[in-house]
């Protein structure tokens, strides 16, 4: 059986797909400095280039077919990419949108993730599709108390994720993975390993193991 996590964002989606007792993370970034790709690449992810359209026009009618024109292009670019591991016995989990996501970027992300779906549907049925609340995959990954956040989950993963060149780059190399005044955690990591975690999500809650 293959499991495929999605942590989805318009700018930053991210996947983690396990198969065959195997790990295997994919990127698609857009507007992300070059050396935190880098850090990425050496560390075993797969990084997707992509080419969205800058031309949002002026009116609502042209940033309506912007978005429509990105969203088909990006679930296409998903699609496309994950197509090796879309076939067999296959589940794709989902994180849900935050109860915060009422807004016109929520709106926005929700009408991104759903054309996805869609998109993803030709090749996978919709009944192999599950979506869990954020706070649903915080507990599996044991960092539902209140006030943990993002720090919480990578930490998690690194002290239990899986044996992967991922995670063991970021166990040995915690400092290639932080911005090098503040110490912080570099953008798109908390992204790839929430991605983890929705697989993890699935495997628990569908009772897989």
């Amino acid at each position: 059986m293959t499991l495929i996590g999605f942590d989805f964002s318009i700018n930053k989606p991210a996947a983690c797909i396990f198969k065959d007792n195997k790990y295997t993370f994919i990127s698609w970034p857009y507007g992300i400095d070059t050396r935190v790709v880098n850090v990425f690449k050496e560390a075993g992810i797969i990084i997707i280039d992509r080419k969205d359209s800058k031309e949002r026009g002026s009116d609502i009618t042209s940033q309506m077919r912007h978005e429509i024109t990105n969203a088909q292009y990006l679930s296409n670019l998903i699609r496309e990419t994950l197509k090796p591991w879309l076939n067999g016995n296959i589940l794709l989990g989902f994180e849900g949108l935050s109860y915060g996501s009422r807004s016109d970027v929520g709106v926005q992300l929700g009408a991104y993730k759903y054309i996805l779906m869609d998109r993803l549907s030709e090749l996978v049925p919709i009944c192999n599709m599950f979506t869990y609340s954020p706070i649903t995959v915080k507990s599996v990954a044991g960092c539902a108390k209140k006030g943990m956040g993002k720090n919480e989950m990578i930490n998690a993963f690194i002290a239990n994720g899986p044996m992967c060149k991922f995670r063991i780059r970021l166990f040995e190399h915690p400092e290639k993975f932080q911005t090098p005044r503040a110490k912080n955690w570099i953008v798109h990591l908390d992204d790839l390993i929430d991605s983890y975690w929705v697989v993890r999500t699935l495997q628990e809650k569908e009772k897989l193991i």
